[in-house]
């Protein structure tokens, strides 16, 4: 139940299938205990056939934590809508877009979260983002540009800022409804079913491009963009959409962690944070012995790439102790 003793309630949604369970486990104790003592969550797990066993253990891994939790049944939403939903972006994958219809008694800022995601601090300064009247908060991957693998596929114009990752979501739920943006990005997505090759973030990207604000890479870091860190020129303005400052912080202090890419740290690999998430399934109870899939390949893998990640270490401790120093905050 809400807590009047909470100053900080948000709502965070998730979406999830049978199979996604793990991962949902992982991103749900991340939230909760990472929670300042002044949060309050209510999360929302938009299911497409989640069974009762399985909810009553997303349940039992809430129970110690003061929040609230709901199941919203979405396996029939995509019935009335033509548009693209395949095995590989299912209906989880397109709950986002229905968000501000479903949780109709909710107002302003809402966070979605894709279920491959650990978040690693308190979301409040997340949640106080100012959106100036736009839509949704989100991470860019990449800027706009003449000739972008966005700008003319998806008919982006080039004043829009970017290309974004549609993983982390700070949807003004508020803005969605006055513009009718759920009707919007539905429409985009028919209209340009034959270009899309990421469909629901496609046309999330495509539909609300004019009405996004940046937000702080650390709020959608991955591995990979801390790895990239090592060959990048910090002479240059941008690293993919993010300025050398801006990726050093968030490798430094991520506040949520995204795990995309076919590389899943709930199975052995080399991933550079892949020790951190699996001390997070540790810490749940989700977790007793070894990851699967420590084969012989893996391990000699990721101990070749050791080197490399403290490499990558050192140069971001460099940076970080350079960017300092312009700012004479050095001793």
């Amino acid at each position: 139940m809400n807590n009047p003793m909470k100053k900080n309630e948000f709502a965070v949604v998730l979406a999830s299938d049978n199979r996604g369970i793990l991962p949902l486990s992982v991103t749900v104790f991340s939230l909760l205990s990472t929670a300042a003592p002044e949060t309050f969550y209510k999360i929302y797990i938009l299911s497409d056939g989640i069974d009762g066993e399985n909810r009553n253990s997303i349940e039992r891994l809430a129970a110690p934590f003061e929040c609230r939790l709901e199941f919203i049944d979405v396996s029939g939403i995509l019935e009335e809508h033509d548009f693209p939903h395949t095995e590989q972006w299912p209906v989880p994958a397109w709950g986002r877009v229905f968000i501000p219809e479903l949780l109709k008694e909710e107002r302003g800022n809402i966070l979605y979260l894709d279920i491959d995601v650990l978040v690693c601090r308190d979301l409040t300064e997340l949640f106080r983002t100012d959106m100036s009247g736009k839509a949704v908060g989100v991470v860019f991957e990449n800027f706009s540009r003449p000739g972008s693998h966005f700008n003319e596929r998806l008919e982006m114009p080039l004043p829009c800022t970017g290309y974004f990752n549609s993983g982390v979501l700070l949807m003004n739920v508020d803005v969605f409804r006055e513009k009718n943006l759920v009707r919007a990005v539905l429409d985009y997505a028919v209209s340009h079913r034959d270009r899309l090759t990421c469909p629901d973030q496609d046309a999330l990207n495509g539909a609300l491009c004019e009405l996004t604000v940046p937000l702080h890479p650390r709020w959608n870091w991955h591995d990979g963009l801390t790895r990239r860190i090592l060959k990048n020129d910090p002479r240059e303005r941008f690293w993919r959409g993010v300025t050398p400052r801006q990726a050093v912080e968030a490798a430094l202090e991520p506040g949520i962690l995204h795990y995309q890419g076919v590389h899943k740290p709930w199975r052995y690999n080399w991933r550079y944070e892949g020790e951190r998430y699996e001390r997070a399934m540790r810490e749940a109870g989700l977790l007793h012995g070894p990851l699967p899939g420590r084969t012989l390949p893996a391990i000699l893998k990721k101990h070749l790439y050791r080197p490399v990640y403290r490499m990558t270490r050192n140069k971001i401790l460099r940076l970080q102790k350079q960017f300092e120093k312009e700012d004479g905050t050095c001793s």
